[in-house]
């Protein structure tokens, strides 16, 4: 069989991030995954699988009540680069049922929010703006959970108070 010549850009084992990522970047990928999803957050797209690659894209399957972002895998923060974060029902003959109910946290200070939402739902995350927790209650079956940095190479999270959050 001939190679392609567009093989390069086909990734077909996602990694597992293993690193939480505060003001500083570590130079391992070695750290023990420390996640409450169910599959760990798996990186399927990043520069370290298509060189030329300016984006990020992590996915993960939750099935269970949870919380992320209270201090146990990563901490409420922000960057400086855009994030999308989308929220997948699984149910074929109703996939706007996200069969769960997110409360999930943005802002900081006076502009903090809790937005709380049972639909497959999608949350755009402007550079600069703190997010997290996000807690999920009632989980009836799993849910696809997708996170797109469409301008970032790396990933760099700056800690942001966890105070007020979680009410």
């Amino acid at each position: 069989m001939v190679e392609s010549k567009y093989e390069k850009y086909v990734v077909r084992k996602p990694a597992i991030v293993k690193a939480d990522y505060t003001d500083e970047v570590p130079e391992t990928d070695e750290i023990p995954l420390r996640s409450p999803v169910d599959t760990g957050p798996m990186v399927i797209f990043s520069k370290d699988f298509v060189k030329e690659a300016n984006s990020i894209v992590e996915y993960g399957i939750v099935s269970g009540d949870m919380t992320i972002g209270d201090g146990s895998f990563v901490n409420p923060h922000k960057h400086d680069y855009e994030e999308i974060f989308l929220f997948l029902g699984t149910d074929p003959k109703n996939p706007r049922d996200l069969g769960a109910e997110i409360e999930f946290w943005v802002g900081e200070g006076e502009n903090l929010e809790k937005i709380v939402f049972n639909t497959s739902s999608s949350i755009y995350i402007p550079p600069g703006v703190a997010h997290f927790p996000q807690t999920w209650r009632n989980v009836k079956r799993p849910v696809m959970t997708l996170v797109i940095m469409p301008t970032s190479g790396k990933r760099i999270l700056k800690p942001v108070s966890p105070e007020g959050r979680m009410k």
